[in-house]
């Protein structure tokens, strides 16, 4: 019964996220002629022609291993032309922009033009010749009904274009620092240990947002993984995936630190975000071997705390930070480790200012449907 049950609720949950689809998980695939469904997020890539009414579409004659970037569309009329996305409103969302030239035009002249995000600067996009694409991405919380997304022509003959558009809610608690009137720009989200095998997404199961994780190794460290390959998502604040957490550098000696210099997309003065993840992937856990370090931020102090096995990812986050082009990162053993500092995974943000005026403040029907589902399937399963 309990089987049965828990099937119908599943198969159920499945056809009301198709019909909510385009309010919680849009993804447009820019240039594409059929929608097709996401095997990792389940969710439906869409067609332009619902949220844009200029442009041309393409297919390029490269493949790639990301399907969404086989397609775009580009603006040749119009210096400014813009999507209008139907999200809910006063809600948070990971709105991202993908972008790969492909030479689609034959030209070998890949441009650079603005983003914008409801009339705000988000991003100048310089694209290249490069086999790798390019996102731009940002946290935000709605202000209206439609999100404004628009490629705007800065020089004469550099004719913007777009190969994918994401809008993914995210639960209000996640980056619970960032303020209403701005919106948090990515600079960095990296999967630490992990080497170029380990995929930078992971199924709707392991990562609930569809972030995006750079693997990366460093040489002068530790580069750890703990051999297991959990599906879940880990209940620690920002609901980070163990598939990114059961990886980590560690300094080599227990009076060692870990040294991390970050480069930003302006050098010009910006407000930076701050989250790191702490976790213990030892093969074989002691209970007293515990980690206790200290995250300094370009010299100054900002956070003690304590890693211990068997216990939950710890997330430190710090906000606000003023950085000017670049900032350097330390983490320093402090004082009673048994261990050398670790790292699993780290993201910065840098803060874009956006208007300031919201909506009536009552339980959106999105959040409201996710209650429901919960609901529904706590007595789908107990019941």
């Amino acid at each position: 019964m309990l089987i049965l049950a828990f099937v119908f609720f599943n198969s159920n949950y499945k056809l009301a996220l198709r019909a909510f689809n385009y309010k919680i998980m849009l993804g447009i695939d820019c240039g594409a002629t059929n929608t097709w469904e996401d095997p990792l997020t389940n969710y439906w890539w869409r067609l332009d022609d619902e949220f844009i009414e200029t442009g041309q579409n393409i297919l390029l004659s490269v493949t790639t291993n990301r399907l969404p970037l086989e397609t775009l569309r580009y603006f040749p009329e119009g210096t400014k032309n813009c999507y209008n996305l139907p999200l809910e409103v006063q809600e948070k969302y990971l709105i991202r922009a993908g972008f790969y030239y492909g030479n689609y035009d034959n030209l070998s002249k890949p441009p650079t033009f603005n983003l914008e995000l409801d009339g705000n600067l988000w991003a100048t996009v310089t694209t290249s010749h490069g086999t790798d694409p390019i996102y731009h991405e940002v946290i935000y919380i709605t202000r209206k009904e439609y999100v404004s997304i628009c490629l705007n022509q800065t020089q004469q003959g550099q004719i913007p274009f777009i190969s994918s558009l994401e809008a993914l809610f995210i639960y209000d608690g996640v980056y619970r620092l960032m303020n209403n009137d701005t919106a948090l720009y990515l600079e960095r989200r990296t999967n630490y240990g992990a080497d170029q095998t380990v995929p930078e997404r992971f199924d709707i199961g392991a990562e609930y947002f569809n972030r995006f994780w750079k693997p990366e190794q460093l040489p002068n460290y530790q580069n750890i993984f703990n051999g297991i390959d959990n599906d879940g998502g880990s209940m620690a604040e920002n609901y980070p995936p163990y598939k990114v957490l059961n990886y980590a550098i560690r300094a080599q000696n227990v009076s060692d630190s870990i040294f991390l210099p970050i480069d930003f997309h302006e050098t010009t003065q910006l407000w930076a975000y701050f989250v790191f993840y702490f976790y213990d992937v030892s093969r074989l856990p002691v209970l007293n071997n515990i980690t206790k370090l200290t995250v300094y931020i370009d010299g100054i102090e900002k956070n003690t705390t304590t890693v211990r096995p068997y216990e939950e990812c710890v997330v430190v986050s710090v906000y606000p930070v003023k950085v000017t082009g670049t900032a350097n990162v330390t983490i320093s053993p402090a004082a009673g480790t048994i261990l050398p500092p670790i790292l699993n995974a780290m993201e910065v943000f840098t803060t874009i200012e956006v208007a300031t005026s919201m909506a009536n403040p009552l339980l959106s029907s999105c959040a409201f449907f996710y209650i429901l589902v919960y609901l529904s399937g706590f007595v789908a399963w107990f019941g």
